[in-house]
């Protein structure tokens, strides 16, 4: 695996830990023994600390993160989570099963043994009683849960043998294995921040102060695509462009594990984590996709609107307090990428002495 010190914050990690070359362990992590971390696998602590227990399983490209300076992450012992799953800046319990692309949000709290089915929500905040199993966006109770039904679904998924439908995604998930790296036919832009494990190829044009995190893949194929200044395209988020260009304005958000075909995203709109954005589908300028929403083609997202669900539909208005939120993460994310770029400028000196 690959292990990223963040402002003099090393990870702790006790030994015994199986990982592929594409895991990253980043920050203030403290991961537990007898753990796994599959290829693409992203635990990142920069701005608040993680915390993984013994005995945790993190299926391809799965996403560990926190939200800067006001939620760590906490994941207990035990807890399994599937392909492109996204904890994000909360509290698991012990024993959890977490199923493919579901997506955890801020400061919500998952109780002992609790499964979260394929592809569900569990909002900001939200507290779920443990022992049940929850699906659907929002995710809802189902049915409470025996402890040796949960045993075989933890076997299920980190064994890969697709037989219980509810843990896996209703539409497969594309995970092809990284490129070779940075491979760009033109890279026009300046203080950029790309990750170690994340992967661009073909005609990829980045603005100054844009960033592309980890287990990120940018593939541009026959067409191009274009990512404006200051934006930011966070980890484990999937671009392929085909034949087609995707263009991404100035100083959009794009959340983590986000799915993104042939589009055009206009300046200062948010895609949220865990979203899956049809082809063709336009978000104009200060437009937001809510996290695990999934627009249908030649969708058309509003000026100062949230969309939101499977199919996205007009959900709210934006309030002021949105929009500032929005335009501090723009900014935190430029932050980072300048002490992403400062740390390694200074492992570089240190490699080849003064």
């Amino acid at each position: 695996m690959i292990i990223v010190a963040y402002l003099h914050h090393t990870p702790r990690i006790t030994e015994p830990v199986s990982a592929h070359p594409t895991a990253a362990v980043i920050g203030r992590t403290e991961l537990g023994g007898h753990c796994h971390l599959g290829p693409l696998v992203t635990i990142r602590a920069d701005g608040e600390h993680i915390r993984v227990g013994r005995d945790c399983w993190f299926s391809q490209a799965s996403t560990v993160h926190i939200a800067d300076g006001t939620s760590p992450a906490r994941v207990g012992n035990h807890v399994t989570t599937g392909r492109y799953a996204l904890v994000h800046a909360c509290t698991v319990e012990d024993d959890c099963v977490i199923g493919e692309g579901a997506v955890l949000m801020d400061e919500a709290h998952v109780g002992a043994g609790a499964v979260i089915a394929a592809e569900s929500v569990v909002p900001p905040g939200k507290k779920l009683p443990g022992g049940w199993l929850y699906a659907g966006v929002p995710a809802q109770p189902v049915q409470q849960i025996n402890e040796a039904t949960r045993a075989r679904w933890h076997e299920e998924l980190r064994a890969g043998e697709y037989k219980t439908p509810v843990l896996w995604a209703a539409v497969p998930i594309t995970l092809e294995a990284m490129n070779s790296g940075v491979g760009v036919d033109a890279f026009q832009g300046s203080n950029n921040y790309v990750a170690p494990t994340a992967s661009l190829a073909g005609r990829i044009d980045l603005g100054p102060d844009a960033s592309v995190w980890f287990g990120s893949i940018l593939q541009a194929d026959e067409g191009m695509i274009e990512v404006g200044e200051g934006t930011n395209i966070q980890d484990n988020s999937r671009l392929y462009a085909g034949e087609e260009h995707i263009r991404i304005g100035a100083r959009v958000t794009m959340g983590h594990n986000v799915r993104m075909p042939a589009c055009t995203v206009e300046d200062g709109a948010i895609i949220g984590m865990g979203s899956v954005i049809g082809k063709g589908t336009v978000v104009r300028a200060g437009g937001c996709v809510a996290a695990g929403a999934v627009t249908e083609p030649g969708t058309v997202v509003e000026p100062g609107w949230i969309w939101s669900g499977r199919p996205a539909r007009r959900f709210r208005e934006l309030s002021q307090k949105n929009l500032e939120q929005f335009q501090l993460g723009v900014r935190v994310y430029i932050e980072y990428a300048k002490n992403y770029l400062r740390g390694a400028d200074e492992a570089a000196l240190r490699e080849t002495g003064p």
